[in-house]
């Protein structure tokens, strides 16, 4: 027991920074790394400093090795190359780098029983009985103590929900679907409150189906104070209006809509609906219990104008309303850093599905990308040499250039580097990243 509190105590410091600066629990992270490193003592930990059985190339280049993984239930070995690290805490950071993608959006401030659940249906481990064994070592070993930032259980105090998605579209009009534009708003409204430091989970990060009862529960269990509920209106009217809880007060719900206003976009109106017996008309307020729900809607779809306003300014828009809500819970605010060059095409970028809320762009018929924003959406961490003005990704030094103070590189460059595949949708201004092994084994 002696040794296995050492490894506890060795771990948890780098654990709870993590926890309290990116809202990783660190009773998973250090579960995880008892678990699938067997206390520091499995082969990949010894040999590679790797706790997590990460895959791909790390910072100390590939460790390859047989391991089991699970194939439709069965266990299986196979050979696989895992990341390599210098030290077990640069292990624990690139862990936690890796579970900031926005796949694993609600392991991110929840509570340890959910993020062990969260963790294995978002795809981080093979093994089914995983959640359960995570369970038991943080229950065994009190691990759930660490979770805590001065003495309070850290939650997420957000949640930000994209109306409608999967086989429900929403608003359509003017070569626009409301499912999209929802997502894209809040998969970048997302990126930049935890760029801000603000507690934020999702209900959604991609194109799914949600039915009422999920997307309500969603925001039950998630143990927030408040939930923005994004959408795009139609019908026949203009402009943007907010809905709030008969329940509550319009405060925020003002803020939020005028903040939309101030950029343009026309101001309709903020109110609330009663429906039967003195409740909700909606059950986005009606159903999601003591959380302040907000149902923002950004402007009229079918409206040409506004749908106009909408594709070529949802990002101006998408970020008024995170300065809004900042001030409203008086969190600091500052404005993101344009990373894109002026005078040259911007470039959309999609990371294994997920687009990035940062932009590349095309200079000559190439596309060049934003070396770290790639880098950290695939849990690698580049490395800046400030005295040659050289960056590195995975060892390889890259033919950057700067912009703004962010590096650039070339897209093809910098997928290699990455050991991931590109393809380019010239027809969109897309690229493409896409990997076939971010999954951990047992």
């Amino acid at each position: 027991m002696i040794k296995q509190q050492a490894f506890i105590d060795t771990l948890a410091p780098a654990a709870v920074e993590d926890w309290k600066a990116y809202g990783v629990p660190a009773s998973l992270t250090i579960a995880q790394a008892i678990l699938e490193s067997n206390w520091g003592t499995s082969e990949l930990a010894t040999r590679a400093s790797n706790l997590f059985g990460i895959k791909g190339n790390g910072p100390a280049g590939t460790y390859t090795k047989v391991s089991d993984e699970y194939v439709n239930g069965k266990k299986i070995q196979k050979a696989s190359g895992f990341r390599k690290y210098n030290s077990w805490i640069e292990s624990i950071r690139d862990h936690t780098q890796f579970l900031l993608k926005p796949r694993y959006a609600k392991v991110i401030g929840s509570d340890w029983k959910t993020a062990c659940r969260e963790v294995y249906d978002s795809g981080y481990a093979t093994d089914p009985a995983y959640p359960e064994k995570l369970k038991r070592i943080i229950e065994q070993y009190k691990l759930y103590e660490y979770d805590r930032k001065d003495g309070v259980q850290m939650r997420p105090i957000l949640i930000i929900d994209a109306g409608h998605g999967g086989s429900d579209p929403g608003a359509v009009g003017n070569g626009l679907r409301e499912k999209d534009l929802t997502l894209q708003i809040s998969n970048y409204q997302y990126a930049r409150f935890q760029a801000l430091g603000v507690p934020v989970t999702l209900t959604r990060t991609s194109d799914v189906t949600l039915t009422p009862d999920q997307r309500t529960k969603l925001v039950r269990d998630s143990g927030v104070k408040y939930c923005l509920s994004n959408h795009i209106n139609a019908g026949g009217g203009s402009g943007v209006e907010a809905i709030h809880s008969v329940f509550s007060s319009d405060k925020l719900a003002k803020a939020l809509a005028q903040s939309v206003a101030s950029c343009g976009m026309n101001f309709r109106r903020v109110f609330s609906k009663e429906g039967a017996g003195g409740k909700d008309y909606y059950f986005m307020h009606r159903e999601t219990g003591s959380v302040e729900t907000v149902i923002l809607e950004y402007g009229f779809i079918d409206d040409a104008a506004d749908a106009l306003k909408l594709k070529d300014n949802w990002k101006t828009y998408a970020e008024s309303v995170v300065k809004a809500f900042c001030e409203y819970i008086g969190v600091s605010y500052h404005l993101p850093t344009d990373l894109s060059p002026k005078g040259v095409d911007n470039v959309s970028i999609e990371v294994n599905g997920v687009q990035l809320p940062v932009k590349g762009y095309l200079q000559n018929g190439v596309s060049y990308l934003p070396v770290r924003a790639v880098s950290e959406a695939v849990g690698v961490s580049p490395e800046w040499d400030a005295a040659t003005k050289q960056v590195k990704v995975n060892g390889r030094t890259l033919a950057a250039t700067i912009v703004n103070g962010a590096s650039y590189a070339p897209a093809r460059e910098l997928a290699a580097a990455l050991g991931l595949q590109v393809e380019w949708e010239g027809s969109n201004r897309i690229v493409r990243i896409n990997s076939s092994f971010y999954k951990t084994v047992e």
